[in-house]
């Protein structure tokens, strides 16, 4: 309980804030080590993250577990908890997607964004999420960064303002373990308390 009250309260704290970031690179430090590291987390393939999400559409806010898999560009998204109403679960490609919501009939189609706002009044771009998630931009649209020393502080791609506030070292890299990703009046706050990015491409 007091973990989902602290994980509220960083929400409302932290989109107060992201949506006011300025972006430039230009004033982004060595582009070489942010290179590197583009291209050291580019070459992650195959990995997992559980995390607390919250999300808060205009007013009202619900939280969750996650569960992401990646395996190329196949993902398997779990969430679980107060507003999963059982649990539901997104599985897909970048050509397709199933949504599965216990007790109803899978729910197709092409885009996942399109799927969640009509079923759930929330959405987010997977395509353009499972790079957010490793702290790099999408290579599928322009984006706006602002970096430190090698990483991501705040990107701004196809309408989106996401922001890193903390990070880890995960084996010899380092992976986002706090995101404010924020649109008109829908923010997610996703705390990720767990990476593996050694996963077995067999495993997701």
């Amino acid at each position: 309980m007091k973990f989902t009250i602290g994980l509220l309260a960083a929400l409302l704290i932290l989109t107060g804030c992201s949506t006011n970031q300025k972006l430039d690179t230009a004033t982004a430090g060595p582009t070489l080590l942010w290179t590197d590291h583009f291209n050291a987390i580019s070459a992650i393939k195959h990995w997992q993250s559980n995390a607390k999400i919250a999300i808060k559409v205009d007013s009202k806010t619900q939280t969750a577990k996650m569960l992401w898999q990646q395996n190329n560009d196949q993902f398997n998204i779990e969430f679980s908890g107060p507003f999963g109403q059982g649990g539901f679960s997104l599985r897909g490609d970048n050509n397709s997607v199933v949504l599965n919501i216990a007790k109803e009939a899978p729910i197709k189609g092409a885009k996942t964004s399109k799927i969640l706002r009509e079923r759930l009044g929330w959405e987010i771009p997977v395509e353009n999420a499972k790079y957010w998630l490793l702290g790099i931009p999408s290579p599928l649209t322009k984006s706006r960064a602002t970096l430190k020393d090698e990483r991501l502080t705040a990107l701004i791609q196809d309408g989106w303002n996401i922001s890193y506030p903390k990070y880890k070292k995960v084996g010899n890299h380092y992976l986002p373990t706090r995101i404010v990703i924020s649109k008109d009046k829908l923010n997610f706050l996703i705390v990720i308390y767990q990476w593996n990015t050694q996963l077995d491409a067999t495993q997701s």
